[in-house]
Parts: C-alpha cells; sequence; structure tokens
C-alpha cells in the first residue's frame, strides 16, 4: 500500500509542477498555442468557465505581480515536495557488512556501557543514526564536574567507545562528542 501511496502522491506533484511550468509558459508567450484550443479539445467547458478570466489575464500578460508570484511559488513547491518525496527514507538499522544488521538502539546500549565506564562520565546521552553505507553516526553528550578537562575526557570517550564497538563488530562512520559541565546533584546517576 506504501508504494501505492507514493506513486499517487508522484503523479499528482508532478502534474502540480507541470501545470505550473505551462502556466508560466503562457503568461510569457513562449508558445503560440492558447488554453482555450486545450478546454475544447477535452471537453472541460465547466471547468474552463471558472477559470477563463484568469486564463485571459495570463494569455494577454495582465497577471498582477501577486498572481504570478503565486503561480512561481506553486511550481516550485511542487518541485521541492516531488523531490523530497523521490528521496529515500534513511535506513532503520546500522549497516555491519553485506546483509548483516544492527538495530539503533543495540548499538546505542554499547556505546552507553563504553561511556558510562568513564569514571569523569557523570550521564551521557546517546543518538545512533543509521547510514547507507556500512556504519553508524554515533553522537554522544557527556556531563561531567565542572573545572574537568573536557578535552582529554572528549579523547577518552572516543576512544572508548571505539574500542567497544570494534570488539563487537559493529563499524562506526562517525563519532562526535560533546562534554558538557553539570553539577552532579542534578545527573540522573549517583555521583562516583
Amino acid at each position: 500500500m506504501r508504494i501505492f501511496n507514493r506513486i499517487i502522491v508522484i503523479l499528482l506533484l508532478a502534474g502540480i509542477v507541470a501545470l505550473g511550468v505551462t502556466t508560466v509558459f503562457y503568461i510569457f508567450d513562449v508558445s503560440d498555442y492558447h488554453l482555450e484550443d486545450l478546454s475544447r479539445t477535452l471537453g472541460l467547458n465547466g471547468l474552463y468557465d471558472g477559470v477563463n478570466g484568469f486564463v485571459q489575464r495570463a494569455e494577454n500578460r495582465n497577471l498582477d505581480v501577486l498572481d504570478i508570484v503565486v503561480l512561481a511559488l506553486v511550481a516550485l513547491l511542487g518541485l521541492v515536495l516531488l523531490i523530497l518525496e523521490l528521496k529515500p527514507p534513511s535506513p532503520r538499522r546500522v549497516r555491519m557488512q553485506k546483509g548483516t544488521y544492527v538495530t539503533r538502539k543495540a548499538v546505542e546500549d554499547e556505546v552507553n556501557t563504553a561511556v558510562e565506564e568513564s569514571h569523569e562520565v557523570l550521564q551521557s546521552n546517546v543518538k545512533v543514526k543509521a547510514q547507507r553505507r556500512p556504519g553508524a553516526i554515533v553522537n554522544v553528550t557527556a556531563s561531567v564536574r565542572p573545572g574537568e578537562n573536557a578535552r582529554s575526557i572528549e579523547a577518552d570517550v572516543r576512544d572508548r567507545v571505539k574500542r567497544r564497538l570494534d570488539q563487537v563488530g559493529i563499524p562506526v562512520g562517525t563519532i562526535n562528542v560533546q562534554v558538557r559541565e553539570s553539577d552532579p546533584r542534578q545527573t540522573r546517576t549517583r555521583v562516583k
């Protein structure tokens, strides 16, 4: 059903883009066709009567600036939505090797285990994003006591995460570590 819905949306958005581009061509008199000919051919007299005034103004190039801006925005919106619909969704699982996958939650658990082995880290927040190629993007936010050496803790956490994931066989694309100072009484873990 999802594929059917995507096909319908793609056709609808492609029609919106085509309508916007065609109307822009008629506004600037790029072709020698008139919209009156199209309505007679397709038998759309009722619909044509509703937009007759707009069509005549478009063919005579008597449109207001607002009308031109709205038409251009409709064509641009249709194009943007079409591109977004054609973009494939992000993967849900982390690719390890060809045909082998692991859930993002499993990677988060391994990273949390590695981060919390560090005695300087009071609390951590881990986010994992899957990539199309093997590996994951790991974002770690670690809370430490005020006055700690943030650079050394950041390097230590990055090394621990890399070693832990290498031990379990999960490839890593990128590891981003951000260290922030927090009051130990306000962290969710007990003070070490």
